[in-house]
């Protein structure tokens, strides 16, 4: 049922590859104990990576954080009086200048019948630090973030995926469907989240029901943090293909980008990929809410969030929205 397979690029560095079937093949890597590609058939049986990040070559260098745990602190934080490091002045910003996404991670793999289990783990003079990945025969990808402090600190990973359904990161995910839990966003100022109490979420960001992701280009795309409802889930379809994933967590919200500006690094044979090329899912407490992120040893933190993957039939989708 399951295929593994190495590839090490040096003595430290390398990556797994584990298959299910045709249907599902992941790679991850010790590096940011990073998930690094994600392949899923479609309705043809066409397996294609569903992931956006740069070329490997790319990745192993300059660390752009696709696909990479990123931590202890994922997301913006006014500095203030603590001691987090102002890594982008005047803010910190997604763990630092030697975050989580760029260390070495220990790694064991456990086998069972109908699963396989990878676990990276990092250890630290203040915190012992586990990433545990779970592929189950049902296309189903755990993610659970385990972190025992040995001092007061704060502690807020997430996963830095971008997803494109379409298999292809020169096709922009404008033709993507896209719902959430959620009918509330949390409020903003320069970039920096200001209030504990979000606000009702505008029209244009209001995906409670599934809408065309073919707004993003009338509304500057999406870069926001999104509060949960009861089910703390969310849903991307491709209406064609009939690749979907559904999301679903314990952590209370969510940021949602969606690729609105290209980069350098994300290119292929010189190319860059367009903007919209991929959008991500980063389960996590709201940024900048250090009293919520406060752990210690008697109360460590721990998350888990399931991406499901299947493939659908034709979906009937004829709702434009415009603005």
């Amino acid at each position: 049922m399951f295929d593994i397979s190495y590839e090490f690029v040096d003595k430290q560095v390398n990556f797994t590859k584990i298959r299910l079937n045709n249907k599902l093949e992941i790679i991850f890597s010790n590096l940011g104990a990073s998930i690094f590609e994600i392949k899923l058939s479609d309705k043809s049986s066409k397996l294609e990576n569903i992931l956006v990040s740069p070329m490997k070559e790319i990745w192993l260098k300059d660390r752009t954080f696709a696909g990479s745990i990123v931590g202890p602190l994922a997301g913006r934080y006014a500095v203030n009086h603590t001691q987090l490091e102002k890594n982008r002045p005047p803010i910190h910003f997604h763990g630092g200048s030697n975050g989580w996404d760029k260390h070495l991670w220990e790694q064991s793999i456990i086998e069972e019948t109908n699963q396989i289990s990878l676990t990276f783990s990092y250890f630290h003079l203040n915190y012992d630090a586990y990433i545990t990945y779970t592929i189950d025969s049902d296309c189903n990808l755990m993610m659970e973030i385990d972190v025992q402090p040995k001092i007061e600190m704060y502690i807020n990973p997430t996963n830095h995926m971008y997803f494109n359904l379409n298999g292809s990161a020169f096709l922009p995910v404008t033709n993507h469907l896209f719902q959430i839990d959620s009918n509330t966003v949390f409020s903003e100022c320069n970039g920096l989240i200001q209030s504990p109490f979000p606000d009702l979420v505008p029209e244009s960001l209001d995906f409670h029901t599934l809408r065309s992701l073919n707004l993003l280009e009338q509304n500057n795309g999406i870069n926001h943090t999104f509060q949960f409802g009861k089910n703390h889930s969310g849903i991307l379809k491709h209406p064609t293909n009939g690749r979907q994933v559904i999301f679903k967590t314990t952590l209370p919200s969510v940021v949602i980008y969606t690729f609105n500006s290209q980069q350098e690094t994300f290119s292929k044979n010189h190319v860059l990929y367009p903007i919209y090329s991929g959008i991500t899912f980063e389960t996590q407490y709201p940024a900048n809410q250090l009293g919520i992120v406060t752990f210690t040893p008697l109360h460590p933190y721990y998350s888990k969030t399931t991406y499901n993957f299947s493939v659908k039939e034709d979906e009937d989708v004829t709702k434009n929205d415009s603005y």
